[in-house]
This record gives C-alpha cells, sequence and structure tokens, in this order.
C-alpha cells in the first residue's frame, strides 16, 4: 500500500468508484426484476401500513417507525462499508445501503409489532419470530434472488441484531413517552 496516498488521490478514486457504480447501476441494476422487485417491496408496504397504523397512537408508532429507519441504516452502512456484505441490486446507484429494507420493510413491520403488542413478553416473542423470518427466511431469498451478497457474515449473525434492536428501540420510546406524559422533557 503506498503510504503517501494524498488527500486528492482518494477523492480521485471515489470518483471514479462512484462512475463505474452509476454505469453498473445502469446497464446491468436499472428495470431488472430485482430493480422492480425492490421498488414494490419500498412503495406498496407503505399503503398497507397507512390503512392500518392506529391514527390515535401515530406519532409515538412513526417516532418508533423513525428511530428503526436511523438505526438499520447506519448499521447497514457500516456493515457495507466494512465490507460484511454488499449488495448487487439497488433502486438507485449512489447509497451501498439497501433502502427498500431500510427504509419500508424493517420499519414497518417494525411499527407493526410495536403496535399490535404493547405489552413486553408478547413484543418480545412477535420480535424473535420477526427477526427469525427475516434473518432465515428473508435474508437467503435476497441472497437467492442475487441481491444480497454475504462477504464475512452469516445469516445467523443478523438474528439478535433484529431482536435487540427492537427491544431497545422501545425502551427509548417508551421512555420519551413517559417523560412526555410527566411533563418532565427539556
Amino acid at each position: 500500500m503506498n503510504e503517501n496516498l494524498t488527500f486528492e488521490q482518494v477523492m480521485d478514486a471515489q470518483k471514479k468508484y462512484i462512475q463505474l457504480e452509476k454505469l453498473h447501476w445502469l446497464k446491468y441494476e436499472l428495470f431488472s426484476f430485482q430493480f422492480w422487485f425492490l421498488l414494490a417491496m419500498l412503495i406498496i408496504p407503505w399503503f398497507i401500513w397507512w390503512k392500518l397504523v392506529d391514527k390515535r397512537r401515530f406519532l409515538e408508532i412513526m417516532s418508533y417507525g423513525f428511530l428503526v429507519i436511523i438505526s438499520a441504516t447506519f448499521l447497514d452502512d457500516v456493515g457495507c462499508q466494512i465490507n460484511l456484505w454488499e449488495y448487487h441490486y439497488d433502486i438507485e446507484p449512489l447509497f451501498p445501503r439497501l433502502i427498500p429494507m431500510n427504509f419500508t420493510m424493517l420499519p414497518i413491520s417494525y411499527m407493526f409489532v410495536y403496535q399490535y403488542f404493547t405489552e413486553w413478553k408478547p413484543f418480545i416473542i412477535a420480535n424473535i419470530i420477526a427477526a427469525a423470518i427475516y434473518a432465515f427466511i428473508g435474508e437467503p431469498i435476497f441472497v437467492m434472488l442475487k441481491i444480497y451478497n454475504l462477504i464475512n457474515w452469516k445469516h445467523i449473525y443478523s438474528f439478535p441484531i433484529y431482536v435487540l434492536l427492537a427491544v431497545l428501540l422501545k425502551l427509548i420510546v417508551v421512555k420519551i413517552m413517559v417523560a412526555q406524559q410527566r411533563g418532565s422533557l427539556k
């Protein structure tokens, strides 16, 4: 490795990488079956969610969902950046994360569990089931469709992360809701 690498050389390599990403996306990803599949995953679930969300708890449920989006996107970015996994297909060429999962599928399923399982024990059980579905059914389907490529990762590693993410974020939202009800948010 060249120890005299300049910032300009890094920026030039990044510029070339971005150009290659765009060319690959335009030639191989745009309008592929995977592209349409991911686009449908990004849009359709929001219509279902809108019909079923408890409008009386809308802000609370959305707060939980936004925390899921932020956390999932951050974790996905880290995983891609350190070469744990990569995506061969996406709906846009610039970001290394799987937008339909991070912005739709995970938050919506987590919001439904949050909405319908308000007590802790059923909430945890429902999230264990959801985590098993994502880790052991969803992820392998994405691998089979050549959307998701495991590099230094195994599906079993995802399982506890899905569960812990749901539980930790619920803890945060519950604490915020309790503080708000007491009027102690400052």
